[in-house]
Parts: structure tokens; C-alpha cells; sequence
């Protein structure tokens, strides 16, 4: 039996290297952890061997991922609570879910709301 090559999510043997820091990208930016979103930039640079082109390559490989069907208002809800948005996330809630029961609850530091 001859075992068939994984499917390609991207169709391009650079971007498909790049899913996974791409989810983690994701993640570090949820986290506001800068030191991880730095290293997932540095990632995509040494795939692409020049920053621009990888941060570029990165930005499409993200906006490929993103759903079209949602506002960019939805998209963006979980800042206005992100410490309660990932509160919620770890219990389980789903991300859109998380989202917007965050958005009903008043942040504990207003300096943290977008």
C-alpha cells in the first residue's frame, strides 16, 4: 500500500512551513505576549531569508485564515476584555462565544480595553 503525501493547506511549500508559527502568531497576540510574536516574525524570516518578504508572507498566510463572513468589529471584540476573553477560553468557551460574553463584562483595568 502506498501512502499518499499530506494534503497541503496552502499550496506553497514556504507558506505551508509557516501554518504552524502562524497559529502561534495567533495565539502570542491573544496573550499580548510581544517576545513570542517577535520570535513567530523571526520564524517567517528565516523561512523567506529576508524579514519583509516573511512578514509579508506571514500577513497572507493570516488573512487567508481569517473567516470573510464576520465584521472586522466582531472579529476584534475580545479586545475590548482580553483579560476576562481568556479567562473564559481557558474554561472552554468558544473564541466568538468568549468574545462576546467579554464585551458584557466591565474590564478590571480600563487601561487595558481597546
Amino acid at each position: 500500500m502506498t501512502r499518499r503525501p499530506p494534503r497541503s493547506l496552502t499550496g506553497d511549500r514556504y507558506l505551508e512551513t509557516l501554518v504552524p508559527s502562524a497559529e502561534k502568531l495567533v495565539a502570542a497576540v491573544r496573550r499580548d505576549d510581544m517576545m513570542f510574536v517577535e520570535a513567530m516574525l523571526a520564524d517567517a524570516e528565516m523561512v523567506y531569508d529576508d524579514p519583509l518578504t516573511g512578514a509579508h508572507a506571514l500577513v497572507v498566510l493570516l488573512a487567508a485564515m481569517v473567516p470573510d463572513d464576520q465584521a472586522a468589529a466582531d472579529l476584534l471584540r475580545w479586545r475590548a476584555n482580553p483579560h476576562e476573553y481568556q479567562r473564559l477560553r481557558a474554561a472552554g468557551v468558544s473564541a466568538a462565544e468568549a468574545a462576546r460574553l467579554a464585551t458584557q463584562v466591565s474590564p478590571i483595568r480600563k487601561e487595558t480595553a481597546a
